[in-house]
């Protein structure tokens, strides 16, 4: 008999938490699903074969506490962890409500950290374990509309690689997934709202690229996993040279600023079909 595999993931009601939810589940694991959205993903577990829903808002910090503390406790294990929520509020600073940017800090990083911090003493005693988070190329290059969600991304893309070094040694893999525009509900609220032209200025990845993305990190067990090869390039190179960008950037929002155009056309056009 082959032996039971369990996993978590959080943030699984929309966009890229349900496929990798039916990726693991193709791959035979026993599924934890947490949202704040509760129909959602009790929708999702019913379609997969072995699926409990879990509802939980990760800006309550007294919620996140007992989640945190359920995980920690959990008797069965899991062998998978999977943080994936994430919230933007495309403004540019001045514009931006203090109750938006408290939101950013404690969806992005603040519960993340927490979350992370669970996953790892719930691996620890057993020596064995995948830690994956969804980070994004927001924490790769800062971009002008988005500073706060940056800030939470470098953040959490630090704390990320802390981690791995930390637990490389106990048996447990970190990893961390660097998408750009990736169509989903959360880059059509950017686009309809004034969010960067620049995630527009390449071809949009799609959730099967970011799911690809992760059976890689789940198979390689490497700490910075890239959808795209031309991510990969081109955070380097920014990483290494941030002066590049305020001197490309005219020319990148002109090219981006079409893509968004052409995006909100694909959009109305699957709105009327």
């Amino acid at each position: 008999m082959s032996e039971k595999k369990r996993a978590i993931v959080v943030g699984s009601s929309g966009g890229i938490g349900p496929e990798i939810a039916r990726r693991l589940d193709r791959q035979g694991y026993e599924l934890t699903l947490v949202d704040r959205d509760l129909l959602a993903i009790q929708t999702l577990a019913e379609q997969l074969s072995r699926a409990t829903a879990v509802a939980a808002d990760l800006c309550d910090r007294e919620a996140l506490a007992e989640l945190c503390a359920k995980i920690e406790g959990d008797a069965d294990g899991y062998d998978v962890a999977v943080m994936n929520a994430g919230v933007i509020f495309p403004k540019l600073v001045q514009d931006t409500d203090p109750g938006e940017l408290d939101l950013e800090l404690e969806v992005n990083l603040r519960s993340a950290i927490h979350l992370l911090r669970a996953f790892t003493r719930h691996m620890l005693p057993r020596k064995r374990g995948h830690i994956i988070t969804t980070v994004s190329m927001g924490g790769i290059i800062a971009l002008k509309g988005s500073a706060c969600y940056a800030a939470t991304k470098f953040g959490l893309r630090g704390f990320v690689v802390s981690l791995h070094n930390e637990l490389r040694a106990h048996g447990i893999n970190v990893s961390g997934i660097y998408p750009s525009g990736v169509d989903t509900p959360m880059l059509q609220y950017e686009a309809r709202n004034d969010g960067s032209a620049l995630n527009f200025a390449s071809a949009l990845q799609s959730v099967a690229d970011i799911g690809d993305a992760f059976e890689r990190a789940l198979a390689t067990g490497k700490v910075e996993i890239y959808p795209s090869w031309m991510d990969s390039l081109s955070g380097r190179l920014v990483g290494s040279f941030p002066w590049l960008i305020p001197r490309v950037l005219p020319l990148m929002e002109r090219i981006g600023e079409r893509g968004r155009q052409r995006y909100l056309a694909q959009l109305d056009q699957r709105s009327q079909s």
